[in-house]
């Protein structure tokens, strides 16, 4: 169309040809992060000021912490250059001040009770066993000082005599624990606070810019991830490890991705229940049958190279402890307990005892594999990134919920990563076209 001599009309964009606006969706994602930021910001301030309260904190001390992370939360909500930055701070003050008051609290307040979770006093006490030459497997916990831990339950703690966890859990912070021998202490928690650094810096990797901040926040404020992390959540190595992974599948590095998922397993058994749903994305990115063969040798070498020299020390107690134990029935079994399936059936009279034996594996197996290939189906078809996350939130959600204990720390293990997920799945509307014409000679 000529516009006049010596010109023409290159581009002419009518209201007919515009995709329709969604001003809803557009104004939703304008004010994800800041509703986020706050709806999530209010429960976990409310409960850092109940630790605060119980550890008995200065209270000018503590309505400073708390003022402070508020002008943070406010810089986020107001500015928008700001918002950033007002999130880090934001998670700093509410994840890791409580985590850093509770290291400083158990080395400087005299308490007959040991001011940390008897998960992570065990990995801790594991590497000190191992640094002194002797197998953390088959280990008298409850003499090395474990009995001092806090616990909750009606029956003695499991982890006094049983090491369940796998030789990755006690290796990786090893180098830091020996380095801070001359220090004369050591807190498992600095380590843990190492690993969910790593954990932020792979979630800006694998969705950069603001779904990153979104997936970060949401990650470390989910109401309760504090009160976990201040007793030590040992989950979050396994954690780094599979997103590790997940990172190495979407940069098509698959072989480093094996190697990653073989020590995301032998860190925890829990990271198994996402590596079909990573290797799904692996598939996405383009890896064929042959790649994924070669990953999976990798894989396992990696965990059998981990296992073997434990193996080899003490085979039956490594058996004992990290699979009779949790697997089994009778005297020697993990009690059922916690608020999952087999509390529920204990409690009805299907299971009469809470050391009965029950196919709890077969259950397990079955909710697995249905998760696992709806999830293969929809990560394929859909090629979206963050239902990786929210599929092995699922995963290790139901899975855990129908095995033989379930606990809070399962149930924040799948909520944080469903959460992740579907947050990290926010996505910024594509400026519309402008409809003016654009004069060329």
């Amino acid at each position: 169309m000529r516009i006049a001599p010596g010109f023409r009309c290159t581009r002419v964009a009518s209201v007919a040809s515009m995709p329709a606006r969604r001003p809803g969706t557009r104004v939703a994602y304008r004010h994800i992060e800041s509703i986020l930021l706050l709806v999530l910001a209010i429960p976990s301030t409310a409960i850092d000021w109940r630790i605060a309260q119980t550890w008995s904190w200065p209270a000018g001390l503590v309505a400073l912490w708390i003022g402070a992370t508020a002008l943070a939360v406010a810089a986020g909500l107001i500015r928008r250059q700001l918002r950033a930055i007002g999130c880090a701070i934001t998670i700093l003050s509410l994840y890791a001040v409580p985590v850093v008051g509770a290291i400083i609290r158990w080395h400087v307040v005299p308490s007959p009770t040991a001011l940390i979770g008897d998960g992570a006093y065990q990995t801790q006490l594991a590497g000190d066993f191992l640094l002194r030459g002797i197998d953390p497997y088959g280990a008298d916990y409850g003499a090395a000082g474990l009995s001092a831990a806090p616990w909750g339950e009606t029956f003695a703690s499991p982890a006094l005599h049983h090491l369940v966890t796998w030789p990755g859990q006690f290796l990786w912070p090893l180098p830091l624990q020996l380095a801070a021998r001359p220090l004369g202490w050591w807190d498992e928690r600095v380590f843990l606070l190492v690993a969910a650094g790593l954990i932020w810096w792979l979630l800006s990797r694998l969705f950069p810019g603001a779904p990153g901040r979104l997936a970060a926040t949401a990650f470390f404020l989910i109401p309760g991830h504090s009160l976990v992390a201040v007793l030590g959540d040992n989950d979050l190595p396994m954690l780094a490890l599979v997103l590790a992974a997940l990172l190495a599948a979407d940069r098509r590095r698959y072989l480093l991705m094996g190697l990653l998922l073989g020590l995301a397993v032998v860190t925890k058994q829990h990271a198994v229940l996402a590596v079909p749903l990573i290797a799904a994305w692996a598939v996405v990115r383009g890896a064929d049958v042959r790649e994924l063969n070669r990953a999976a040798a990798l894989a396992t070498g990696a965990a059998l190279a981990m296992l073997a020299p434990f193996m080899s020390w003490n085979a039956g107690a490594f058996i004992r402890d990290t699979i009779v134990f949790v697997a089994g029935s009778g005297p020697d079994a993990y009690p059922i307990n916690g608020f999952g399936l087999s509390a529920f059936l204990l409690s009805n009279g299907v299971i009469h005892g809470a050391r009965d034996a029950f196919p709890f594996a077969a259950v397990e197996v079955v909710v697995g594999a249905a998760i696992w290939t709806i999830g293969w189906l929809r990560i394929r078809a859909r090629a979206r990134l963050a239902d990786v996350l929210i599929f092995a939130g699922l995963a290790m959600l139901l899975v855990l919920y129908v095995s033989r204990y379930f606990h809070d720390s399962h149930l924040l293990l799948g909520a944080e990563l469903i959460l992740t997920g579907l947050v990290a799945r926010a996505r910024p509307l594509a400026p519309p076209q402008p409809g003016v014409a654009v004069l060329a000679a």
